[in-house]
């Protein structure tokens, strides 16, 4: 028995692949809104167009990752993922196409040329969720309203999991599935949920958990009047079809920060944006897509949004900020999803397999789940072999970090210091008052707090989506991944 915990993009393509293989599995999904996939805007970056190429979505993937993308993983991404997308298209997934019946390709930051494969607009995450749905059968087993507590061991062995009803399941092989840790900051576009619990559970267990302090921050998430509405992701696309960002006085400030002006990578633009915030004291920049054709047929879903937030952006700019979206931080797995555990598998956000480096490229995130998703499911049933080499060297250079379980949980406390002290700029004192934070408390999210600290703190530089004040500069010596795992101990 296979047990795959979660059910976003990476779990049912985890589930899907362990029955191609012919292996019994049992999907545990929280509940039918869990996770963020179904949040995806933009869609599936894949280089199936004429005049593309893998090698060409490769080269943008290393470039966007600021030199610590792992070109095997990434290679494999690229290439696996053109031929899944191309099996989702044969199986009539409704891509948007153009008049001839070919798929539209949208452009995003730091993509060559357009290669994002769409649906219903900015509906993709939806859609793909929904496609991927309709593929679960009978052969599938899916326990719903439930997801794991604890893992279950014996001899080093991850052997099950005790499930949050109280109820435990026996398995050969746990894949976790649970997505990331962006929702642990105050301001995030992700779904509330996904707050690290899959790397808590790992990292307990004795994973080594690897390049926890890469957070990106999406640049373009609404600001709205009231703070019940924050989170409200406008996609990457929209300025792809050419949409452009403003300060407070109307100045387009994109172009003073960098050539690729709207298009450059999201940490670039973000940063960006956090530095006009910080220099004028304005509390968000304006993003204007008045002038994009047909911007209400191409995104509906963010048109209805901005209309039920009382703004019409089809006439006038919209107040937009920062706000953490992904996380390129977790489990760290090869490229069968395996992890330093035996047993247990990650896939997805949850997992750190290097493809994206510091810093990830937009639209491969779906793509991730998707690839990666079958490769383990199929390796968790013994009939998928290849091992990459970047576990391996990991586990070889993890530094242990030691924790002491507390008594008490302020999840807002936590939050709070996460976002203030570990955003988009850190610094040695600032990271250090997270971490002291973090320590005052028991729980997942404490944990995982304390894991960003560390690994942020390690890293005494600035790179991708990890930047310092105090460390400006980027260290070519440092262009390696942070690994660490974790010992408790009773607190004396």
């Amino acid at each position: 028995m296979i047990l795959v915990i979660g059910a976003g993009v990476a779990g049912l393509s985890c589930a899907l692949g362990v029955a191609d293989a012919g292996g019994e599995v049992t999907l545990i999904r929280p509940d039918s809104a869990y996770g963020s996939t179904r949040l995806a805007q933009g869609g599936i970056a894949s280089a199936i167009a004429t005049g593309d190429s893998p090698a060409a979505h490769l080269a943008d993937t290393v470039a966007a990752g600021h030199g610590l993308v792992d070109a095997v993983a990434a290679r494999q991404l690229v290439e696996d993922g053109v031929q899944a997308v191309r099996a989702l298209i044969r199986a009539g997934m409704p891509v948007d196409r153009d008049t001839a019946g070919h798929p539209l390709l949208g452009l995003e930051a730091a993509h060559g040329r357009p290669r994002i494969i769409h649906c219903g607009g900015d509906r993709s995450g939806a859609v793909l969720h929904d496609h991927l749905l309709a593929q679960i059968d009978d052969g599938i087993t899916v326990r719903e309203g439930v997801s794991a507590d604890s893992l279950l061991l014996r001899g080093g062995r991850v052997t099950g999991v005790r499930l949050t009803d109280g109820t435990t399941l026996s398995a050969t092989a746990v894949v976790l599935a649970t997505g990331g840790y962006a929702a642990l900051y105050p301001s995030s576009s992700n779904d509330p949920t996904t707050r690290g619990q899959g790397i808590a559970l790992a990292a307990r267990a004795g994973a080594v958990i690897a390049d926890m302090e890469f957070v990106q921050f999406h640049p373009t998430v609404i600001d709205a009047p009231t703070p019940g509405h924050r989170g409200y992701l406008v996609s990457e696309a929209v300025r792809g079809a050419g949409a452009v960002l403003l300060d407070s006085s109307g100045h387009r400030f994109m172009s003073d920060h960098d050539p690729r002006a709207e298009l450059a990578p999201r940490d670039v633009v973000s940063a960006s944006i956090d530095a006009v915030l910080r220099e004028r004291g304005d509390a968000h920049v304006f993003l204007d897509a008045t002038r994009v054709p047909d911007l209400a047929t191409r995104f509906p879903q963010i048109t209805s949004a901005t209309r039920a937030l009382g703004l019409d952006w089809t006439v006038d700019a919209i107040p937009v900020a920062p706000a953490a979206h992904y996380t390129m931080g977790g489990v760290a797995t090869d490229l069968d999803g395996r992890t330093s555990v035996p047993g247990l598998f990650a896939v997805g956000e949850v997992a750190s397999t290097g493809v994206h480096g510091s810093n990830r490229l937009a639209s491969n995130s779906l793509l991730e789940g998707l690839v990666f998703g079958r490769r383990a499911g199929r390796a968790a049933c013994g009939t998928w072999t290849y091992r990459g080499a970047a576990l391996p060297e990991l586990i070889r250079t993890a530094d242990t970090l030691t924790v002491s379980p507390q008594l008490t949980t302020d999840e807002r406390a936590i939050s709070s210091a996460i976002g203030e002290h570990l955003g988009i700029v850190r610094d040695a004192s600032g990271i250090a008052s997270a971490a002291r934070t973090c320590s005052f408390h028991k729980g997942n999210s404490a944990l995982v707090g304390t894991l960003i600290a560390a690994a942020a703190a390690a890293r005494t530089e600035s790179r991708g989506a990890h930047r310092r004040s105090d460390h400006p500069g980027t260290d070519p010596k440092q262009a390696r991944r942070t690994a660490l795992t974790v010992k408790e101990i009773t607190a004396c």
